[in-house]
């Protein structure tokens, strides 16, 4: 084999595992901007829908929320049989509910929100308003860059609601 095509193999062979390496740890997963509304599984069955206004520096943002079931991961029994035997979890319902308003240009910075819960007639809960202060999130961490404006909202036992913590 030529001297020069193996230097070349020799060469583009370490660049890209010098390469690999970074691109496994920041793998260019993103993150939403907005707000996230979690429904305390004691108060989800009065909820149909919700519709969240978000406001700051003198502009607003409305969307109209549908909710899906919120699950978490339960673990299932492990068979005895040492450190190295498997055990398994799988997900399963709360009973609680979950929904995302998805808002352009979300400040890292305290948001006027009210949030207007429905139940499943249509008819309305009332409206809450709530200040929110969404945090910056990183896929990956902040060495990776990505970094998003991300808040949340909880919806308690008896219906008020709150920045989740």
């Amino acid at each position: 084999m030529n001297w020069k095509l193996t230097a070349v193999i020799a060469l583009a062979t370490a660049a890209l595992t010098a390469c690999g390496t970074e691109i496994g740890d920041c793998s260019g997963a993103a993150i939403r901007q907005g707000i996230s509304v979690d429904v305390d599984p004691a108060y989800a069955p009065k909820v149909g829908s919700a519709r969240l206004s978000a406001c700051w520096n003198g502009s607003c943002q409305h969307s109209a929320l549908e909710f899906y079931p919120s699950t978490a991961g339960k673990s299932s029994s492990c068979p005895s049989g040492g450190p190295d035997t498997a055990c398994a979890a799988r997900m399963a319902p709360t009973g609680g509910l979950h929904s995302f308003a998805d808002l352009r240009e979300l400040p890292a910075g305290p948001v006027e929100v009210t949030l207007t819960l429905i139940d499943p007639a249509g008819a309305g809960l009332g409206a809450h308003q709530v200040v929110v202060t969404p945090k910056v999130r990183y896929p990956a961490g902040p060495e990776c860059g990505g970094g998003t404006p991300q808040g949340g909202l909880f919806v308690s036992p008896d219906g008020t609601v709150s920045e989740r913590q």
